[in-house]
C-alpha cells in the first residue's frame, strides 16, 4: 500500500463540501481549506472531516483541532484560509468516523520487530544437487501447465537451466509465527514475504514480521489504539528500545453488501505516534527479554497475560514507558516513582492494621480538623490522618522488590538501600525535605536510583506474568538492553552508593 503525503481533495464536514489541501507529514500534519470567508466550524473539540485524494482514494481526518486561521489579500479581494490539525488519518476503499465501531483487526510493523525472532529454520539458503533441482522444476512446470489447461493458456516448453551448483531460496510458508487469546483478541506475529520474478540482477525473497490484533467485535479506532499501545509497550519492554511505527494498517467491516471476497483495508496515519521516539535503535537478537521462539510457551503466556492486565496496570505501565526512555532528570525520578503509588491494591501490600489507641487518635484529630474553614493546610492534614495505616511509597517499592529478591536475591545484595534512597531522593524534589546527597554532583549515583526503581518495577511485574526470570539471569550476557546494564554494574553501582550515604 502506498504512502499518501502530498494531496488535493474535495473534503466534506457535515453537509458541506469544500477544497482542500492534505500535508500529511506526522506531528506537521495539516489540512487547509480555502474559501471567501473563513469556515465556519461546529461547536466542537474534535471534529471529523472525510475527503476524496486526487489519487481516487477516501481518506477520513479524525479528531481534526483548530490550527490557525489567515487571511490572504489579492488587491480588492481577499482569500481565508483555515488550517486544522488532524489526529488520525484513515486512508483506504471506505470512510470511517471516530465513534464508529468499524474496525475488525489491526497490523503494524515496527522498529525492531525482527530482533525478537531467529528465522533460522524460516527463510533459508539451499544448496542440493542438480538431480533435485531439476525434479523441483518439472514438478512446478507441471503445476504451471495444469493452470494453463484449465484457464486456456498458452504452454510453455520445459527448458530448465542447471548448472552444477545450483543454489535455492527458501521459506518455509509458515506464515503464523506464534498466536495467543486475550480479552482484548487475537494477538499474533505473522510472515509477509514479498518477491520479485527474477532478473539478470538476481532474485530475493523479503519479509516483514507484523504484528496483528484481531478483534472479537469491531471496535472504535481509539478503542484499537489503546490496544495497539498496550500491544506496542510490551514489545518495547522486551526489546529495552522505543520503537517507530513503521506503519499501521486495518481491516474494516464492510458497510455494504458486495462481492468482493476479501475485506476492505485501509492504512492508518498515527500523526503523532511516533513523537517520543528519537534516533535509530541498535537490538541484538541476544538483548531480547523474551523471544517468540526461543521460549514460545513462556512469550505467549507472559503477553496474554500483559494484555489480560491492561486495566488494572494500564496506568502505571504507561508512567513507566514515559520515564524509562527518557533522559536522566528531576522529571524521571519523580515519574519512576510514581508508578508505585499508582499500582492498584492487588500489587501492593496490604493495608497494616493500627491499634486501637491510634484508631482512637485518628478519630479525634479528623474530628478537630473537620470543623476547622477549608485551606490547603487542612487538606494536607487530612490527606496524612487517611494514609496512616496503608502501604507507604516505600513499601510499596521494598514490597516489589522483594520478588526480585526471592529469585535471584544473591545478584542484588543491599537492593534496600537504592530502593529507601530512591524515596528519599523524590520526596526532596517533591516535598523539599533534606537530600541525603547532592544529586546533580553525584549524577551517577542519581541514575542508579532512577535505574532500580523502573527495574524493580517492570522485572516484578513480568515475573507475576510468568517470566522466568531465573532462567534469564542464568543466560545472562553483557548485551544493549537496559537491564543488561544494571545488572553488569549492580556490584560497582551499589559500593558507590554505599560509600557517598556513609559520608
Amino acid at each position: 500500500m502506498r504512502n499518501h503525503e502530498n494531496y488535493n481533495g474535495i473534503f466534506h464536514l457535515s453537509d458541506k463540501q469544500f477544497t482542500g489541501v492534505f500535508n500529511n507529514a506526522g506531528a506537521d500534519s495539516i489540512l487547509k481549506i480555502f474559501g471567501k470567508s473563513f469556515w465556519d466550524l461546529p461547536e466542537t473539540e474534535y471534529l471529523d472531516i472525510h475527503g476524496m485524494l486526487d489519487d481516487g482514494t477516501k481518506a477520513s481526518l479524525i479528531d481534526c483541532v483548530l490550527h490557525a486561521q489567515r487571511r490572504h489579500r489579492f488587491d480588492s479581494n481577499s482569500q481565508f484560509e483555515t488550517q486544522l490539525f488532524p489526529n488520525y488519518i484513515v486512508v483506504g476503499e471506505e470512510f470511517i468516523s471516530s465513534g464508529e465501531p468499524v474496525i475488525k483487526a489491526v497490523s503494524y510493523h515496527f522498529d525492531n520487530v525482527h530482533s525478537l525472532l531467529i528465522g533460522s529454520k524460516t527463510f533459508r539458503s539451499l544448496s542440493p544437487d542438480a538431480d533435485e533441482v531439476r525434479r523441483i522444476l518439472e514438478l512446478d512446470h507441471r503445476q504451471l501447465e495444469d493452470i494453463a489447461e484449465e484457464n486456456g493458456w498458452p504452454k510453455t516448453p520445459f527448458e530448465p537451466q542447471i548448472g552444477k551448483h545450483p543454489q535455492l531460496l527458501y521459506f518455509s510458508g509458515l506464515w503464523e509465527i506464534i498466536a495467543c487469546q486475550s480479552t482484548m483478541g487475537k494477538i499474533s506475529l505473522t510472515n509477509r514475504t514479498s518477491q520479485n520474478s527474477g532478473s539478470p540482477s538476481g532474485i530475493g525473497i523479503r519479509n516483514e514480521v507484523t504484528a496483528n490484533i484481531e478483534f472479537p467485535e469491531p471496535q472504535t479506532i481509539k478503542s484499537v489504539l489503546h490496544a495497539l499501545r498496550t500491544l506496542h509497550s510490551f514489545f518495547e519492554l522486551s526489546l529495552g528500545h522505543s520503537q517507530r511505527y513503521r506503519w499501521i494498517e486495518l481491516e474494516l467491516q464492510r458497510s455494504t453488501e458486495s462481492e468482493q471476497k476479501l475485506p476492505p483495508t485501509a492504512r492508518l496515519y498515527w500523526t503523532l505516534g511516533n513523537e517520543r521516539v528519537s534516533g535509530d535503535s541498535i537490538v541484538s537478537r541476544n538483548s531480547i527479554l523474551l523471544g517468540p521462539e526461543r521460549t514460545p510457551d513462556e512469550f505467549a503466556k507472559v503477553l496474554t497475560g500483559w494484555m489480560n492486565s491492561a486495566e488494572s496496570l494500564g496506568d502505571p505501565r504507561e508512567r513507566f514507558s514515559t520515564a524509562f526512555f527518557g533522559s536522566y532528570s528531576i522529571d524521571r525520578i519523580v515519574g519512576s516513582a510514581n508508578m508505585f503509588d499508582l499500582l492498584p491494591e492487588s500489587h501492593a501490600p496490604k493495608t497494616k492494621q493500627v491499634d486501637s489507641s491510634l484508631s482512637e487518635a485518628l478519630v479525634k484529630c479528623r474530628e478537630i480538623f473537620k470543623d476547622l474553614p477549608d485551606s490547603f493546610a487542612k487538606q494536607s492534614v487530612l490527606s496524612v490522618l487517611g494514609r496512616i495505616g496503608k502501604a507507604s511509597l516505600r513499601d510499596k517499592i521494598n514490597y516489589r522488590a522483594d520478588k526480585i529478591l526471592e529469585v535471584a536475591g544473591e545478584r542484588f545484595p543491599e537492593l534496600y538501600l537504592p530502593c529507601n534512597q530512591a524515596v528519599l531522593c523524590r520526596n526532596h524534589y517533591v516535598h523539599g525535605s533534606k537530600s541525603t546527597f547532592d544529586y546533580q554532583e553525584n549524577f551517577t549515583e542519581f541514575a542508579f536510583l532512577v535505574d532500580t526503581l523502573e527495574f524493580i518495577f517492570a522485572v516484578s511485574d513480568l515475573i507475576d506474568l510468568g517470566w522466568d526470570f531465573r532462567g534469564w539471569i542464568d543466560r545472562f550476557r553483557p548485551t544493549t538492553h537496559p537491564f543488561s546494564a544494571y545488572i553488569a554494574n549492580y556490584s560497582h553501582n551499589i559500593i558507590r552508593l554505599r560509600n557517598l550515604v556513609k559520608k
